[in-house]
């Protein structure tokens, strides 16, 4: 639905904008790009915060998402399929740490050692290649992996300087897990499952919508 949307405005645009027929499918997969985003961020707001759980979700989504850029991972084949298993995901982590509003003194100590995994993941295999999006050079590759071990500093230092809540914390390394599990064989074979399970629930759920 996203794609057929953003091929039509691609094509309304280029029309009455004067533009060459070639722009179209960069037009349309820029939209695609930012229609997704905004019904995503639109999603992970309203679910949520619905269920009181606004700020940990957030903040599992943020860990995952913000590592993911650089590193890559397991996705499922459609952006409804992807929508749906991220929600899910992200949000019974949401739950999950608001009931049990972090692990005591035990929270920081997990959430460096997830940390520390993600250093050693991201220094044997970031980036992760997909089909869409290879990277093959590798002047690339480097600055991908750098750009990683950035990102994960960054979260090191504000755990370490905010005064965040142990539920946010916990969230963040859950989140964090979650995408370290996409880069990882069995992660994949997980996203595998997901995928096809959703696919098999598709017609179902069209149905019950009708």
């Amino acid at each position: 639905m996203i794609h057929n949307l953003s091929l039509r405005l691609a094509k309304f645009f280029a029309f009455n904008g004067g533009m060459d027929a070639s722009r179209v499918p960069v037009i349309a997969y820029g939209l695609e790009l930012i229609l997704g985003l905004f019904i995503k961020l639109l999603f992970f707001l309203i679910v949520p915060s619905l269920l009181g759980v606004l700020p940990q979700t957030l903040a599992a989504l943020s860990a995952s998402a913000l590592f993911r850029l650089p590193a890559g991972g397991a996705h499922c084949t459609s952006f409804g399929r992807c929508l749906i298993g991220s929600l899910l995901a992200f949000t019974t982590i949401g739950l999950l740490t608001k009931l049990t509003g972090g692990l005591g003194q035990g929270t920081m100590p997990v959430f460096y050692i997830i940390v520390g995994l993600a250093v050693v993941t991201t220094i044997y295999l970031v980036p992760l290649d997909n089909s869409s999006r290879p990277v093959k050079k590798p002047e690339e590759r480097l600055k991908m992996k750098k750009w990683a071990l950035g990102v994960l500093a960054g979260y090191a230092i504000v755990a370490a300087v905010l005064p965040l809540g142990q539920d946010i914390i916990l969230a963040a390394s859950l989140g964090l897990t979650v995408q370290l599990l996409t880069l990882l064989p069995l992660g994949h074979k997980a996203m595998y499952y997901l995928d096809y399970l959703l696919i098999k629930l598709s017609p179902h759920i069209t149905r019950a919508g009708r």
